[in-house]
């Protein structure tokens, strides 16, 4: 029987986001503040996936915790399951980020203004906008078949002799790696 790690991740916040996630009612189950935010990830997975296939690169540039130099800042841990770090770590590696802090930083903040936005209803209100990210992604999909004609096209055009191409699976696990 396997079983999942934890990874202590620590990050730096705010004092003004901690306390929005402190104050937050819709998590009455979590009594820790790691369990709210990896509560918060868990549920943003289908955006991690949405960004990681048609987000920008961030060019590793740092962007400070908050603009303010005055505002207090906090140091905390989180306790992330394995499946989802490894999701964070591959984004943070594909699109660039500075550190994947930033990036658990700006999912809060996104999460966050939803919040704002929609108050006790944005869970219904993602849970909308993912399923329809569901029916476009299934209306979208390529054929085993065209997938590989489309692979074909791309790996003609690298350069380069000994190259690597790896294809991940749903779990953001490498499912082939083909040295081409």
């Amino acid at each position: 029987m396997s079983q999942s790690q934890v990874h202590d991740f620590h990050l730096v916040v705010d004092r003004e986001m901690k306390k929005k996630l402190t104050s937050l009612d819709l998590f009455k189950k979590s009594k820790s503040l790691s369990g709210i935010i990896v509560r918060i990830l868990q549920f943003l997975t289908p955006v991690i996936g949405k960004e990681h296939k048609w987000g920008k690169q961030r060019f590793s540039r740092y962007r400070a915790v908050c603009d303010n130099p005055e505002v207090i800042r906090e140091h905390i841990h989180i306790y992330v399951p394995d499946e989802l770090y490894r999701e964070l770590k591959l984004l943070h590696q594909d699109l660039n980020f500075y550190s994947i802090a930033q990036l658990v930083r700006v999912l809060v903040n996104f999460f966050l203004g939803l919040v704002e936005v929609y108050k006790n209803e944005v869970f219904q209100v993602l849970e909308k906008l993912f399923t329809r990210w569901r029916y476009e992604d299934s209306e979208i999909r390529l054929t085993s078949r065209k997938f590989m004609r489309q692979l074909w096209k791309i790996i003609r055009f690298l350069p380069g002799k000994n190259r690597l191409v790896t294809i991940y699976n749903d779990e953001y696990t490498p499912f082939w790696i083909f040295r081409i």
